[in-house]
């Protein structure tokens, strides 16, 4: 082993924890994998006749979220990963808010474990409810991280005069 001194390396050469563009992109891998489950889950409904075309994203849905809900998601996602300002916090708070509405939903309308439903279609059912409650974590912590970012200052150009006590200079 070498006595020799490490030569020291720039703090930007150590890793850090994931990137505002690492966090971001993984939200939206997961809402792209929802939405994927909730497509599948609606065909898989029809196929094995427990809804038909019309119910696979509606109301009556046992095996995906409604149409409006899905859209509602991606919309949210879309918005809070579009920028990395403090503001994308709202959009970023609200997809957290329908992930977790959805995952109650799922308990109390009567859809999970409905009779209806094989082994296989329940279990389904639970894998829905995993990647939704994923993507709802996912959106906490991406709201979490914009809400901790700091304001950014005025440039000197966009401040106002600044006026002295004693006078002008």
């Amino acid at each position: 082993m070498s006595t020799a001194a490490q030569p020291l390396t720039p703090a930007s050469a150590v890793p850090a924890a994931p990137t505002t563009a690492r966090a971001a992109t993984l939200l939206v891998v997961a809402q792209l994998a929802l939405v994927g489950v909730d497509a599948l889950g609606g065909v898989l409904a029809v196929a094995a006749g427990v809804n038909t075309w019309a119910e696979a994203w509606g109301p009556a849905a046992l095996l995906a979220a409604p149409l409006p809900m899905v859209a509602g998601q991606v919309v949210l996602t879309a918005l809070s990963v579009s920028t990395r300002r403090r503001w994308g916090a709202v959009p970023a708070t609200l997809l957290t808010l329908a992930c977790f509405a959805s995952i109650a939903s799922g308990f109390f309308d009567g859809g999970l474990g409905n009779a209806r439903l094989t082994p296989w279609l329940s279990a389904f059912q639970v894998l829905l409810l995993v990647v939704t409650g994923i993507v709802g974590l996912l959106a906490a912590a991406r709201a979490r991280e914009l809400a901790r970012r700091p304001r950014r200052a005025l440039s000197t150009e966009h401040r106002a005069p600044s006026i002295s006590a004693t006078g002008p200079p």
